[in-house]
């Protein structure tokens, strides 16, 4: 991995919403008293927002876990046992780690 010494921003590839417009997304290094952040603004826009890279990971958790126990809740209401939807959930889930692998061993290349 390479470390994240200066900004780096990249523009998303489809437009976001009814704004029609692709999101910039922007990661700022941190130093010893700030934690490194991540904003994000709408293309050909001014107004940005911040977020500490380490709540973005802990919501990002925490919607995983729900979505989890949300389909647990729903295979217990079924009555099945919660082996199968797992497998069902996983791979539905693990499509889009895939591709983030693939796009990540991309940028790694490049």
């Amino acid at each position: 991995m390479i470390q994240l010494h200066k900004p780096v921003s990249r523009v998303t590839t489809k437009p976001f919403g009814h704004y029609k417009r692709p999101i910039v997304i922007t990661l700022v290094p941190g130093t010893d008293t700030r934690d490194e952040l991540i904003a994000m603004r709408l293309k050909g826009t001014r107004e940005l927002f911040l977020g500490r890279v380490a709540d973005l990971y802990r919501m990002m958790a925490l919607w995983h876990a729900n979505k989890v126990a949300a389909a647990k809740r729903a295979a217990r209401k079924e009555g099945i046992p919660w082996r199968r939807p797992k497998r069902e959930f996983q791979r539905q889930n693990g499509a889009a780690k895939q591709g983030l692998n693939m796009v990540l061993k991309f940028w790694i290349l490049t």
